[in-house]
């Protein structure tokens, strides 16, 4: 339940905020993002000084651009914080949905990405939040590079034996990615047959660990095990003696976390960095 205190200072924010207008017509809106994943369209997409606030996530280990969020303030998303700063737009993934009416109340805009796994739900995605941030132009270069290096990436694999390599995702959780997730639609991206598939796993999943016995794969992937604020409990099958054992003796590839963190733009860079492994390893 809503404390009372704060709802009298929400009430007064909201009567606030819904008479401030929009920022002049010729600047392109002022905006805060609600969540990291959020946090990444922002930085790729918006002009430095039209990001009012980030997440606090925006610069930890798992941001891909962390490096662009130094230097630009970082807040906690709440409501209370939203309204006070009154943007132009609010950005968001899945951060933020309970504060959406009070949004809608206080008259400010919000953009939502939608959740998706493959290159058109992405493209789908920096279109929406790039008219939002008046930033279509950057999207629409954005799209076209991200294009023309998946095309470049498809040559690459095309004739080579990475084809016929089945790959395991592993996780520090002990949860690997299935069809619909979109580390799945990477690694197939980088041009490697999906274990998870063969294994009809959908969604996020515990690692299979029988069929991964029975049937080992050529080639693992691992993310966010270089992240210090990930723990990894005792009973987790990613430190199941089996798996150990295949990750010493099976050939490997450790992703960076900021790597695979969400479906963004940065999703072609994810599948060259694995491939870019791949033909090292298998020379």
């Amino acid at each position: 339940m809503m404390h009372a205190a704060t709802r009298i200072v929400i009430t007064t924010l909201l009567s606030v905020a819904a008479c401030i207008p929009f920022s002049n017509a010729q600047d392109k809106p002022k905006a805060v993002s609600l969540d990291y994943c959020a946090d990444q369209f922002m930085l790729s997409l918006a002009d430095r000084d039209q990001i009012m606030a980030l997440s606090l996530a925006a610069v930890q280990e798992h941001s891909f651009y962390r490096n662009r969020a130094q230097g630009i303030p970082l807040f906690r998303a709440t409501a209370e914080e939203v309204l006070h700063m009154a943007p132009d737009m609010v950005i968001r993934n899945w951060g933020g949905f309970d504060m959406l009416p009070l949004l809608k109340r206080a008259n400010i805009p919000v953009s939502s990405a939608e959740y998706g796994t493959g290159p058109e739900i992405l493209y789908q995605n920096m279109r929406r939040i790039g008219l939002a941030l008046d930033q279509s132009e950057r999207a629409e270069q954005m799209i076209r590079d991200h294009k023309d290096r998946l095309s470049d990436l498809k040559k690459r694999v095309a004739g080579t034996p990475v084809r016929r390599l089945r790959a395991a995702y592993i996780a520090p959780g002990g949860i690997t990615a299935g069809e619909n997730t979109f580390v799945n639609g990477i690694i197939k991206l980088a041009g490697l047959a999906s274990m998870s598939e063969e294994l009809g796993l959908i969604g996020w999943q515990p690692l299979p660990l029988e069929g991964l016995i029975r049937n080992p794969p050529d080639i693992i992937i691992g993310s966010f095990f270089d992240q210090k604020n990930i723990h990894v409990s005792n009973w987790s099958l990613s430190r199941h003696g089996r798996i150990k054992e295949m990750i010493e003796t099976i050939p490997t590839i450790i992703v960076p976390g900021r790597y695979l963190s969400c479906n963004g733009i940065f999703s072609v860079d994810a599948a060259e960095f694995i491939h870019d492994k791949l033909e090292r390893l298998l020379k």
